[in-house]
């Protein structure tokens, strides 16, 4: 690492925490809304014409937010998935930092 630049791994695991949490509740979400557009056909009213507008208005609606919550989660996944990457590499990097001064210090020692 450069001088003067520290990583707090534990952040970053929280950071990575709270990524996932986002995820699992907009999944959460995409299951209310794909749930709120199971309505019985008497909702819209009884004129043909105008039912099936305001049906298909609505289930157009879901839709977009279904999607939407799906983006969402997506993205909130490979932002975690990206942390947990970092971290891992950063855990890697001083594993392999400690173990080469490790092996310094016994050679030293002998």
């Amino acid at each position: 690492m450069a001088a003067g630049i520290e990583v707090d791994v534990a952040a970053v695991k929280r950071l990575q925490a709270a990524a996932a949490g986002v995820a699992a509740a907009m999944g959460a979400m995409e299951a209310r809304v794909v749930a709120a557009g199971d309505l019985p056909d008497s909702t819209f009213g009884r004129l043909p014409v105008v039912s099936d507008m305001l049906r298909g208005a609505y289930a157009e609606q879901v839709s977009d937010g279904t999607a939407l919550f799906r983006a969402g989660q997506d993205a909130f996944d490979r932002v975690g998935d990206a942390l947990a990457s970092t971290v891992d590499n950063y855990e890697r990097n001083e594993q392999g930092i400690e173990s080469g001064f490790r092996a310094v210090h016994e050679r030293m020692g002998r």
